[in-house]
């Protein structure tokens, strides 16, 4: 008979992590409640919502497998394409750039486009400092401005001025 592990995937922390196998009642699985409580509650006792999964020890133990059935059971849970916190960082700055339009009252011709106060720069002042760090630098600037409805119209000119629309 093949042996087995449990695969438990947090749909709030986008985990997948191996438990050893366990076919008594669910109520006595010390080391799923123990995982649980530890890794996957927060502060307030809500548990975090997931699922697990019976897969065989051999495919778990190939590298190559693992990362397909990681795949499926993301592909299963609505998770393809890139990690989903790349969607919810994108959702924040969508919601940032329009609250700022708003507050700019719609104006195509925004007077704080890409300036300074607009720049994206990650909070890691204090951080830089106690480790000795000079200020934050980057050749790639990005702007908050870049997710706002304004930038689409500010690059269709750019693009008419350079005769691209003829």
């Amino acid at each position: 008979m093949a042996e087995n592990i449990r695969l438990l995937r947090c749909d709030d922390c986008l985990t997948v992590e191996p438990l050893p196998d366990y076919e008594g009642p669910p109520e006595q699985d010390e080391v799923l409640a123990h995982l649980i409580e530890t890794r996957h509650t927060e502060r307030s006792g809500l548990t975090h919502k997931g699922l697990t999964y019976l897969v065989e020890k051999r495919f778990w133990d190939s590298p190559c497998a693992r990362e397909a059935i990681v795949a499926r059971i993301r592909e299963a849970s609505g998770h393809t394409g890139l990690d989903p916190e790349f969607y919810t960082t994108r959702d924040t700055f969508t919601e940032d750039a329009l609250a700022c339009w708003a507050a700019h009252h719609r104006n195509p011709a925004c007077n704080e486009y890409k300036s300074d106060r607009k720049k994206l720069t990650p909070a890691t002042q204090q951080e830089r400092k106690e480790l000795g760090m000079g200020k934050f630098r980057s050749s790639l600037s990005r702007y908050l401005c870049e997710f706002c409805p304004v930038h689409s119209l500010v690059v269709e000119a750019a693009r008419r001025k350079a005769g691209l629309y003829n």
